[in-house]
């Protein structure tokens, strides 16, 4: 991710020092930046003048002395707190005092960066998503400390960066990483209690809800080891609240090293013809109360693209799935609202640029309906005793 930013910032006409664990490292990252640049150029995307002029601005920086003129940093190194503090300390001696200090950090608290570092007005996070070149979002967290004027900055260099640029608080995952897990811990919820395989739930969630890719899909192709990793971080610095626990079949494939696409094989094994699913379930019957089909059937009918036309279509047990995937990301949503993450504006767009979703899931919840939305949560919290469909304050709920 640190090439792709470094990429992006030279386009758009900075010069960038690039800083790793070895100068090797960091030319490489020129060298492959170059590489990108050229293709780009080759199909007519970018003049010859234009891609000499980027990579001319891209510069390796051997030692802390070499970013003492920057206006901005942005550390984006592996997602662990103490590795992202220490590299920080050693690079802020160096630095201008009215250097902005960004972190790329998905899910840390950027606030508990600026703390330890003892520079909490000057720390920014500046989320971006990979691949930076290509993805239109970006993150800017203003944590407690975080002055004003840092934030500011940091929004408008986003936005001259050619990104959207979302504001949201200093909580657990910030918007995308909050709101997403809905998409990935319902599936597994649902995938562990036998009601259906891999690519029956991985088909639902992409006809009657129009996703690119269905969940476990999307899990592989991020790696199962990051979205497991993220999932615990937002998990406990949330207080361990059920409906954001992670499920045991993430925790087997990440220990048995089965993470997705890059190691071959995860939810599905991927060889030289279609990926195959290799996850398989025990198929129970699960208990689907009348009164929680009967509000999936109203939702759905709201919520599918066609309208009930079209979501009659779908079997019954598809179109519960459908139902208690999407309430659980709207509710989600609509909690990250009532705690002031972001507005409704941002948590939407966040969705839709950030993880392609069809529509913002608040927006769809308007579409929908709140007091769709809030009978289907209700009726599914009253099939479970852990409470993870306790509705929003913002659908109607007591929350």
């Amino acid at each position: 991710m640190g090439s792709g930013i470094a990429q992006v910032a030279a386009v758009r006409g900075w010069t960038v020092r690039l800083m790793d664990v070895s100068t090797d490292v960091a030319q490489r990252a020129i060298q492959g930046i170059a590489s990108r640049l050229d293709r780009l150029v080759e199909k007519s995307r970018m003049s010859r003048g234009d891609r000499d002029a980027a990579v001319a601005r891209l510069h390796v920086a051997s030692e802390p002395a070499a970013i003492a003129e920057c206006d901005l940093i942005v550390e984006a190194v592996v997602e662990d707190l103490d590795q992202k503090v220490g590299i920080l300390e050693r690079l802020i001696p160096a630095l201008r005092s009215d250097c902005t200090i960004a972190t790329n950090t998905s899910s840390l608290s950027v606030g508990q960066i600026g703390r330890r570092l003892g520079e909490q007005a000057r720390v920014v996070g500046m989320h971006f998503f990979n691949p930076v070149p290509l993805m239109p979002l970006v993150e800017v967290i203003r944590a407690d400390g975080t002055s004003q004027e840092a934030a500011d900055r940091v929004a408008q260099i986003g936005r001259a960066w050619g990104k959207t640029v979302v504001r949201c608080k200093d909580t657990p995952g910030f918007i995308v990483n909050r709101v997403a897990r809905g998409y990935y811990l319902e599936p597994l919820r649902m995938l562990g209690e036998g009601l259906a395989g891999v690519d029956e739930i991985d088909g639902v969630m992409k006809r009657l809800g129009g996703f690119r890719m269905g969940p476990f899909e999307l899990t592989d192709l991020v790696g199962i080891d990051v979205n497991y990793t993220v999932s615990c971080s937002v998990w406990e610095q949330m207080g361990r609240p059920a409906r954001l626990k992670p499920h045991e079949i993430q925790v087997g494939l990440f220990q048995r090293g089965e993470l997705g696409r890059k190691t071959g094989r995860g939810f599905y094994e991927y060889g030289q013809g279609a990926a195959v699913p290799v996850v398989m379930i025990q198929r129970q019957t699960v208990n689907m109360p009348p009164e929680a089909l009967a509000a999936a059937e109203a939702f759905c009918g709201r919520a599918v693209d066609g309208g009930a036309a079209q979501a009659s279509l779908a079997g019954r047990t598809e179109r519960y799935i459908f139902a208690r995937v999407l309430a659980t990301i709207i509710n989600e949503a609509a909690l990250a609202f009532d705690d002031g993450v972001a507005t409704s504006d941002d948590i939407d767009a966040a969705m839709k640029l950030g993880t392609n979703y069809p529509h913002g899931p608040l927006e769809w919840a308007d579409a929908i309906g709140f007091d769709a939305c809030l009978a289907v949560l209700e009726a599914l919290n009253a099939t479970c005793d852990d409470g993870r469909f306790a509705p929003a304050r913002l659908l109607g709920g007591g929350k």
